[in-house]
């Protein structure tokens, strides 16, 4: 049996990998952009263990979201295997959307996660998340410094709380994602 417009039309599939430091607002903006709660936020560090995938469905698209624990310098065995968990799926993601937290800005997290994504070639946006009630000044001196850490293909200011900005993330995440049939 055929998922419904698939005969009729092109459709496009495809993986965005949310990585950033604990309590970035990954599983928040996942929530948002799916429009459901499907995965558990809490001001707990560390809440999500393993990689949770949730699929939003956007006409002819289909944009597989994957939330990851925060990444940080690991100690203990289940930390690494958390760190490991977030980079896992980023070889396989269209499109890796790094997320900090802008109130926050730059820490050895965010600097170990711009290294990390060296690796690999895969398109990756700059996701500044919490940025309500920052002043514009900062914003821009955070996102000019982010941006020559590493070359990232766009840069997104958004409330993933509140939602400002993410239809334009959304929009963008759903431009790359490449022809294919669903999954």
């Amino acid at each position: 049996m055929s998922k419904p417009n698939q005969d009729a039309a092109v459709t496009r599939c495809g993986i965005v990998l949310v990585l950033g430091a604990p309590n970035a607002g990954k599983s928040t903006l996942v929530n948002r952009l799916v429009g459901a709660k499907v995965t558990i936020v809490s001001p707990k560090v560390q809440t999500t263990r393993t990689r949770v995938r949730a699929i939003a469905i956007h006409g002819e698209t289909q944009v597989i979201y994957t939330d990851t624990p925060g990444i940080f310098a690991p100690k203990r065995r289940l930390d690494r295997a958390m760190v490991d968990a977030a980079w896992g799926g980023a070889a396989d993601a269209d499109v890796i959307a790094v997320m900090v937290d802008a109130k926050r800005g730059i820490d050895r997290d965010v600097e170990r996660i711009i290294a990390g994504l060296e690796m690999y070639k895969n398109p990756a946006a700059l996701v500044l998340n919490k940025v309500d009630g920052l002043r514009r000044e900062l914003l821009l001196t955070l996102t000019e410094t982010l941006n020559s850490l590493s070359k990232f293909d766009a840069t997104f200011m958004v409330s993933a709380l509140n939602g400002s900005g993410v239809d334009a993330l959304e929009a963008y995440f759903k431009g790359l994602m490449p022809t294919g049939p669903w999954l």
